[in-house]
């Protein structure tokens, strides 16, 4: 075959190929679309080759779960404060399967005890992880953390630090007392909980027991501490944000003053029948409206 022929041939084919071609472009664009749209749906940090399935839903109800069970292993199921002439009583009840309050009574030596309620700024499994790193350190705490402003300047910093490193604010509120309960003193640092109550048991009237500092992990920060010596026929009454702000269908928040009137009427009462009144009343007030916040408050009396 000569040359021309030759030529001829490959021209004739290149035509019909390059026709085919024009003709196969319509349907490759719609595979390129569909390859960038199943790029933009993988998570980050995930292989190329990632398809979302059901099964991602289970793993995170899984994580749910088990959060839920370490919150549960975490907060005490027996509210004892273990102390001759003193009785306690703490309720918690989250607005979700895991939420971010938490009270716990931690025994320093034979004479003192530490009362520690808070409330992590998330809720979820990071709420769940970041309490058990808070209160792995109030019970594991140094000898030289022995009072309430340098324990909780230990954990602001701790979670100054976990922040830096995570590249997000870890915020928790924190009330921490060291109750010497031969004599009633008390050494306390209240960071970004609403002021504690106490009330003479006698008189019903409450009182605010201050000082109050800002929230932990926003910056570093010297904590203030505040002093009271707890008589007989005392009770201390703290709640977290979520009672304060417990609101009905009107958007209207419970407030402090029905909190008092609660704990005016129920000043006789034992500190378990007392907890359980500011809750019913909470639930009165919100008439069926969802709860929006963890709800928990702690009750100390000295007999």
């Amino acid at each position: 075959m000569s040359r021309r022929a030759s030529a001829g041939a490959g021209f004739g084919d290149r035509d019909r190929q390059e026709k085919a071609e024009t003709q196969a472009l319509p349907q490759a664009q719609p595979r390129r679309k569909e390859q960038q749209e199943v790029v933009i749906q993988i998570p980050f940090g995930m292989p190329q080759d990632y398809e979302p399935t059901s099964d991602a839903d289970s793993e995170s109800e899984l994580d749910v779960a088990l959060a839920a069970e370490l919150q549960a292993a975490l907060v005490p199921s027996d509210w004892h404060i273990d102390a001759p002439n003193y009785q306690a009583a703490a309720l918690n009840r989250m607005c979700g399967r895991v939420g971010g309050d938490f009270c716990d009574f931690i025994r320093i030596n034979s004479d003192q005890v530490a009362v520690a309620v808070g409330d992590v700024g998330s809720h979820g499994v990071r709420a769940s992880l970041l309490m058990a790193r808070i209160m792995g350190l109030l019970h594991h705490r140094p000898p030289e953390c022995s009072r309430p402003s340098a324990i909780v300047r230990m954990v602001n910093e701790m979670l100054l630090d976990l922040g830096d490193h995570l590249g997000t604010a870890m915020n928790c509120s924190l009330f921490y007392v060291v109750l010497d309960t031969p004599t009633g003193a008390a050494f306390f640092v209240n960071n970004g909980l609403p002021l504690p109550m106490l009330t003479d048991r006698r008189s019903g009237m409450p009182l605010s027991l201050g000082p109050q500092g800002t929230m932990l992990g926003i910056r570093d920060f010297e904590p203030e501490e505040g002093c009271h010596t707890f008589m007989p026929g005392e009770r201390l009454t703290l709640c977290s944000d979520g009672v304060f702000d417990a609101a009905d269908r009107r958007g209207l928040p419970f407030g402090a003053n029905r909190i008092e009137n609660v704990l005016r009427n129920y000043a006789q009462a034992s500190c378990q029948a007392c907890a359980e009144a500011v809750f019913n009343a909470v639930d009165d007030f919100r008439r069926g409206a969802r709860q929006r916040d963890d709800e928990t408050i702690l009750i100390v009396d000295r007999l």
